[in-house]
């Protein structure tokens, strides 16, 4: 026979209900050693011991977590044609122009052939034989002085802290490959070596803590610009370590001039105004953009402590 409240008087079904509640409240206060329930019940396996459900600690969350990875929105990659600087937001893969170049001086603004970031945000460019800063906010620009190179500096970057002593140092390389350090107080340039292996510069250099310095770099064997990895020596001397040609299954990509950084992406910025990706293990590249606000890019630049994600 089924038993039922129903049939008794108001006073036991209140005594009944009160001793149920009792008993719930009893079962939810129960101390360690008790009979823990099976995997069947309110408790699924969730691969934590029965010593950590024990614990009065609770067990530590092993659930993998999303790579998030850094706020995207926060960096700028710094960009620029002969005439004109560009910032390039990885966040929403837009490129934009900030303002044409404007000596702070009043005189004529030379061609700008390359741009380097230091860790603190401060940009430079380089022209055919000075060093300049450059306001990022307005793209005024403000002579340090002549590198007294009978040469021109296409390849402009800093070098993270460790890549070639201590503390970051400016670098910056001719098309024929010679690479030179560079002092930012007075502009003054000094040969530290020349790429080996027939290398020649194709454009740019960048360097990033925790991560390397890569550059973009030719050879007459291959048809592509060609992505490699540049470990220097004390003595300024390097070894170049071949990633892979700058291709997709289409083209070859050539003439890129500038080339920056963020999270797992090498960004490539070429003469024909194009945005490319570059993949930092093979170098493969595939074509982003190329209505980007310019016909030519002469170089690119970003900070050396631009996160990486790996």
């Amino acid at each position: 026979m089924r038993f039922t409240l129903s049939g008794l008087n108001p006073f036991m079904r209140w005594v009944i209900s009160l001793a149920a509640l009792v008993a719930v409240v009893s079962l939810g206060c129960s101390t360690r050693g008790g009979t823990r329930p099976t995997t069947d019940s309110a408790f699924p396996d969730s691969g934590v011991s029965d010593a950590a459900l024990d614990s009065t600690t609770p067990p530590p969350d092993t659930r993998p977590r999303a790579d998030t990875g850094p706020d995207l929105s926060t960096v700028l990659v710094y960009a620029h044609s002969r005439d004109t600087l560009f910032t390039f937001s990885p966040a929403d893969m837009r490129v934009e122009a900030v303002a044409l170049f404007s000596d702070v001086s009043g005189g004529d603004t030379p061609n700008m052939l390359d741009l380097a970031v230091d860790a603190e945000g401060n940009v430079f460019t380089a022209s055919s034989d000075e060093l300049w800063t450059v306001d990022p906010e307005t793209a005024a620009v403000t002579m340090v002085g002549s590198f007294g190179l009978g040469d021109q500096l296409f390849a402009l970057s800093f070098l993270a802290p460790g890549e070639l002593g201590p503390n970051e140092v400016l670098i910056g390389a001719t098309n024929e490959g010679a690479y030179y350090r560079i002092d930012i107080t007075t502009a003054r340039a000094v040969l530290l070596g020349t790429y080996p292996d027939g290398w020649r510069s194709s454009g740019d250099i960048v360097s990033v803590a925790d991560l390397g310095t890569f550059a973009t770099v030719r050879r007459d064997d291959f048809p592509s610009d060609v992505l490699v990895q540049i470990l220097f020596s004390s003595d300024g001397t390097s070894t170049v370590l071949v990633k892979g040609p700058i291709k997709s299954d289409s083209r070859d990509f050539t003439e890129i001039f500038g080339i920056g950084y963020w999270g797992r992406v090498l960004y490539g910025f070429s003469n024909a105004g194009e945005l490319i990706e570059i993949n930092r293990d093979t170098g493969a590249g595939s074509l982003v953009a190329t209505e980007t606000g310019t016909d030519q890019f002469w170089g690119a630049g970003v900070t050396t402590v631009v996160p990486v994600l790996f």
